[in-house]
């Protein structure tokens, strides 16, 4: 989506004053939306990459009302979903913002037992230990019927982000005594 095509979509959605520049961005529609707000409620991930092309800060206090945007999208269940979360952290937004239930994305993605974005949030490196304000961290709040297919895969995502990225490296260093050694492929024979 163009620049052009974006200001006119959010001009249609009631973004009457819309524009891009800095005072403009965060001003709200008639329905009390900011332009991120109205893009997540669409899904638009092309009208979000447009939006991060003005230089929106999706960080800002006043880029959207209430909830996190992350949050909706998760509580959507939309199909589209992990793509608008990826333009959302691409850009800055919170991982870790939390409802006024003290939940954050990753408790709504296992509560909703969404595995692949809640694979994707740890990966992303949410913070998978946080409690709500029920004292329930997001493994807590899988339903029961999912534990079978969502404990060991984020299970392994979670091990996956503790492993340190070097350490195929030192294993092959290792091997050496710390001896690095060049290996040079043979030459094809004619």
């Amino acid at each position: 989506m163009t620049l052009f095509e974006l200001h006119t979509h959010l001009k249609h959605a009631g973004f009457d004053r819309w524009g891009v520049s800095p005072a403009r961005l965060y001003t709200p529609n008639s329905k009390n939306q900011t332009a991120l707000d109205y893009l997540c409620d669409e899904m638009s991930v092309d009208g979000l990459q447009a939006l991060a092309i003005t230089k929106y800060d999706f960080a800002h206090e006043d880029a959207f009302n209430n909830q996190a945007p992350s949050l909706k999208v998760i509580s959507s269940e939309d199909p589209k979903a992990l793509s608008v979360l990826e333009v959302l952290f691409e850009n800055n937004l919170d991982i870790n913002a939390k409802d006024h239930h003290g939940n954050n994305a990753l408790h709504l993605s296992n509560e909703l037992a969404l595995k692949q974005e809640s694979i994707y949030l740890i990966s992303q490196g949410i913070d998978y230990t946080a409690s709500n304000d029920l004292e329930q961290t997001p493994f807590d709040v899988i339903p029961e019927a999912a534990e079978g297919f969502m404990l060991p895969a984020l299970d392994k995502a979670i091990k996956s982000q503790k492993k340190p990225v070097s350490s195929s490296m030192n294993a092959i260093s290792s091997l050496f005594n710390g001896n690095p050694v060049f290996w040079k492929p043979k030459k094809a024979s004619r």
